[in-house]
């Protein structure tokens, strides 16, 4: 709840982003991490590529898609996001978001 709240003042709650990025990194609440990893976007979102990535594989459906929509285009990202698109236990809109992001992405390396 503190992290959207956060969000909402943008780039000033700067002074936020290292304690935002240790709960990221540390909470034992999966549910929270879509929500710190979207204020650190809102507030600065320089340096979140890695953050990005790691959430591709998070076990929260909004963590997911915040990966799908914002990891870097790297052939490992663009592996996992046709993995998700593929997926036929995955969420019908983590299918559709990986689906949509293959379709912009795909290139003659990438899946």
């Amino acid at each position: 709840m503190t992290a959207k709240r956060l969000a909402r003042f943008g780039p000033d709650a700067a002074d936020a982003v290292p304690v935002l990025r240790a709960f990221w990194q540390h909470t034992p609440h999966s549910y929270e991490r879509a929500d710190y990893l979207r204020a650190l976007t809102a507030i600065d979102p320089t340096g979140l590529d890695d953050m990005y990535t790691e959430s591709l594989w998070d076990c929260e459906k909004r963590a997911r898609l915040l990966g799908i929509a914002s990891a870097p285009h790297q052939p490992r990202t663009a592996e996992r996001i046709a993995v998700l698109r593929d997926d036929p236990m995955e969420t019908p809109e983590v299918r559709a978001a990986a689906a949509a992001r293959s379709a912009t992405t795909a290139g003659p390396d990438l899946p």
